[in-house]
């Protein structure tokens, strides 16, 4: 089991040189520098974690679904739209065959719909977990760099601090996770790297 959000919040505080908190809850009677983390922590946590794992194919947000067609068309260019799931984040690769992925089938991502020429599709995806302490190790510790250097403008009115965090970020922790995640994976089919860099990725 990983970290709780209350841990993760906690490292990410002690990053910037803050108070940590017992709660995420605000309490009147807590001291006034850990009500200020607790709120802080509660305002920018769900956004650092969004933007992490749009950032990276992490496979341990990675699902597989056969999303739902939708009655209504678009109202032109495709045949077909489909609903994307309720903990949709990012899109990884969609196909019209559950038996084999390719990198030629052609859609658009718009308003939370899939729109292709399909009637039914597979999709794998990144999902928003329920329980951020199932988050592997890498990704734990990506969460608190970001978070921590979102944290520290507003708490030690730090930029170098906050730059710092997201040269480590973008320059260790990502390369390190690419580089562990591309040895966990052995698909036939086409490679994370190379369908990425098709894409116009680079993580």
């Amino acid at each position: 089991m990983g970290l709780s959000k209350t841990s993760i919040c906690n490292q990410a505080l002690l990053r910037v040189g803050a108070d940590v908190v017992e709660s995420l809850d605000t309490d009147i009677n807590s001291s006034e520098g850990t009500v200020e983390s607790a709120l802080l922590c509660n305002v920018l946590f769900d956004q650092c974690l969004d933007e992490l794992l749009r950032l990276y194919q992490w496979n341990c947000c990675t699902k597989r679904d056969v999303p739902v067609k939708l009655t209504e068309a678009p109202v032109f260019g495709y045949a077909s739209a489909f609903q994307t799931p309720n903990d949709f984040l990012r899109l990884i690769q969609i196909s019209d065959n559950a038996n084999y992925w390719v990198d030629e089938i052609e859609w658009v991502l718009e308003d939370g719909q899939i729109l292709c020429d399909y009637d039914a599709i597979y999709m794998r995806y990144i999902a928003r977990p329920e329980d951020v302490s199932k988050l592997d190790p890498l990704a734990t510790r990506a969460l608190i760099c970001l978070l921590a250097s979102k944290l520290s403008v507003p708490l030690q009115q730090d930029d170098n601090l906050s730059q710092r965090l997201i040269n480590e970020l973008y320059s260790v922790i990502l390369p390190e996770a690419r580089s562990i995640d591309t040895f966990e994976n052995f698909d036939l089919q086409l490679p994370e790297s190379q369908w990425i860099t098709s894409r116009g990725y680079t993580y």
